[in-house]
């Protein structure tokens, strides 16, 4: 229980070492297009040179404003996004520092996101096109 009070605590001081975090103005994206992103919680299914992702521990959530929010296993996320029309463009800016299992996905997901150029949305599957490959998320 100690463990995890002190995890919130430094995340909460991360998001509040980002400039202008305290005012709730974080730095935005230049232009972020009309047909936006759904704002629900996307679950990753695929992962480039992985395949099928079984567990619901990486996802990412495109909020209003340009935020987006994102959960890397057992590490927290967030940062700004843009784009329209099948671009886009994912700038993580802050992130926990958690130690996660051998075989977690936690970093190379965060690089992977950083690389991110495009997207496709197809009903309730969205793919991730990017420097990595291909990232296939759900609702």
């Amino acid at each position: 229980m100690m463990r995890r009070a002190i995890w919130a605590g430094i995340l909460v001081l991360l998001i509040l070492s980002v400039p202008g975090a305290a005012q709730g103005s974080l730095a935005r994206p230049a232009a972020q297009a009309v047909d936006s992103l759904p704002a629900v919680v996307w679950t990753l299914t695929a992962f480039p040179g992985v395949g099928a992702v079984a567990q619901p521990i990486y996802t990412v959530q495109f909020l209003p404003g340009g935020i987006v929010d994102v959960l890397a296993d057992c590490n927290r996320a967030g940062g700004v996004w843009s784009g329209g029309n099948g671009a886009l463009t994912i700038t993580v800016t802050t992130s926990t520092l958690a130690y996660c299992p051998p075989e977690s996905l936690s970093q190379a997901y965060l690089q992977a996101l950083n690389g991110v150029t495009g997207y496709t949305l197809m009903g309730t599957t969205l793919v991730l096109h990017g420097a990595a490959g291909d990232m296939t998320f759900t609702m």
